[in-house]
């Protein structure tokens, strides 16, 4: 190693390779040179650009012209732009062509030439250096196939953020590689927080689902335990080589819909079927024997007809009401009254062997603000479903709560479960349904009424009580 005081020129080793002629410089330089006359015709080529062409020194000097090594393509741009070019600025720099060597295959260059004249300006002779620009071509070439694949990667990620279902490739150990916008949805994960980790150890259910799922099945449905409900997930997967891909989508509605479904036909097939048996069985036994019964039997089983037919015509106004509520087909007719007005109708609307236990207060003077008719009917509603869970007094009240009228309906029978409170109001749920307190209904009433009162601007809800059930109503006072 030399130190900092040595001059490196006067090691002897070097001085043999210091010794350089102008010729051997020319011949040897890592660049081609060619001198041309000004109609082409090369009369100086140096030993580089020979090698690079694969020409003999005497098929070239006094015999081509630059024109004759060109590919087809550039001896054309050379012809309208590049000779021109050159007359006119006298230098011509980092033009890409491609040559055509002697057995027919072509060397990517860059060719920077010069026009020498003499003193009156008249041109000489042209000195052009050729550079071989066969790496830098390639170097292009993968430029514009990353910048190719960085678009497509673009692209298929627009387009996985806007697809509906949920996207994953997991990869061969198990990681997560993609995770579109959908799929963050459904797990309720962000991809910032998941991406490059175990999908097991981060997605909700995801060991099982691993399991369950196979490439190359038919699409398939698996409950996940999420939030203490199950969560109905549509996946299929493909083998994408490196990894899985997985196609996701939340069934979780549909699955419900048709839950609800069954629900529908279970509880109306029952509902409808016992009103139909009694009040053919009643119509029956008058159209067979009614000559034989006595007057007060005929009655009996004339009003037993009268009585399930009513229950057949609510079970049925229940279900197209519901109907109605859940197209959004409701319009509410609001307007001020007397809040009084509501229990207008309300008595008579109750079976004849109950009114006696309903009890009505009121309080002078209290004006509301809602649609008389359908808050009747709410209140209906929650005094038939009172009757039917007790055997005791039904009370109804109204009195000013605030800038709010509160309907009160309350009863003393079991009572509702702090825990089924959020759920008395869901559509066809029932508090007994299994009927072991004899109660019946469609789960229908408690849902529209919910839906009723909402239309209204109001409130609806359970207040503490002791023993029994209490409903309120709340519209605004007028």
């Amino acid at each position: 190693m030399s130190t900092g005081g040595d001059d490196v020129t006067q090691r002897p080793e070097l001085a043999p390779l210091l010794v350089e002629s102008a010729d051997e410089l020319y011949e040897h330089a890592p660049v081609g040179y060619m001198s041309s006359l000004v109609d082409g015709t090369l009369v100086k080529v140096n030993g580089t650009l020979l090698a690079w062409m694969r020409y003999q020194r005497e098929e070239l000097v006094g015999r081509k012209r630059l024109h004759d090594l060109l590919a087809p393509g550039a001896r054309i741009y050379y012809e309208t732009h590049y000779a021109p070019l050159l007359q006119m600025q006298g230098a011509v720099r980092e033009v890409a062509v491609e040559l055509v060597r002697s057995d027919g295959s072509r060397i990517p260059v860059l060719l920077n030439s010069t026009l020498v004249s003499d003193e009156a300006g008249r041109p000489l002779v042209v000195r052009t250096t050729v550079v071989d620009a066969s790496e830098r071509r390639q170097y292009e070439r993968e430029l514009l196939r990353a910048r190719a694949d960085a678009e497509q990667r673009a692209r298929t990620a627009l387009a996985l953020g806007h697809v509906h279902d949920g996207v994953l490739l997991i990869d061969e150990d198990g990681r997560i590689d993609v995770l579109n916008p959908a799929a963050e949805r459904i797990f309720g994960v962000t991809s910032a927080a998941v991406l490059g980790r175990q999908a097991s150890e981060v997605l909700a259910g995801w060991s099982e689902i691993s399991l369950a799922i196979r490439p190359g099945r038919h699409v398939e449905v698996v409950p996940v335990a999420r939030n203490a409900h199950d969560q109905w997930l549509a996946i299929a997967a493909v083998d994408a080589g490196e990894g899985i891909v997985y196609t996701i989508s939340d069934v979780t509605a549909d699955r419900r819909l048709d839950q609800l479904r069954n629900e529908l036909i279970a509880i109306v097939s029952h509902e409808l079927r016992t009103p139909l048996t009694g009040a053919y069985g009643a119509a029956h036994t008058l159209l067979a024997r009614g000559d034989e019964l006595s007057p007060a039997s005929r009655q009996a089983l004339l009003e037993m007809v009268v009585e399930q037919t009513r229950r057949l015509a609510a079970i049925i106004d229940s279900i197209l009401l519901a109907s109605r509520i859940d197209s959004d087909n409701i319009v509410a007719d609001i307007h001020a009254f007397d809040a009084a007005e509501v229990f207008d109708g309300v008595v008579q609307a109750v079976p004849a062997e109950a009114r006696m236990r309903v009890v009505v207060e009121t309080e002078t003077g209290a004006r509301a603000r809602a649609d008389l008719d359908r808050l009747r009917q709410v209140i209906v509603n929650l005094v038939d479903n009172a009757l039917k869970y007790s055997t005791g007094a039904v009370r109804v009240s109204v009195r000013t709560h605030g800038a709010s009228v509160r309907y009160v309906v309350s009863d003393e029978g079991p009572g509702i479960p702090p825990a089924e409170a959020e759920h008395v109001f869901e559509k066809f749920y029932r508090l007994d349904p299994d009927q072991h307190l004899g109660v019946g209904g469609t789960g229908l009433g408690l849902y529209i009424a919910r839906e009723l009162v909402r239309r209204m601007d109001g409130r609806i809800g359970l207040l503490p009580r002791e023993r029994g059930a209490a409903f309120h109503v709340d519209v605004p006072a007028a």
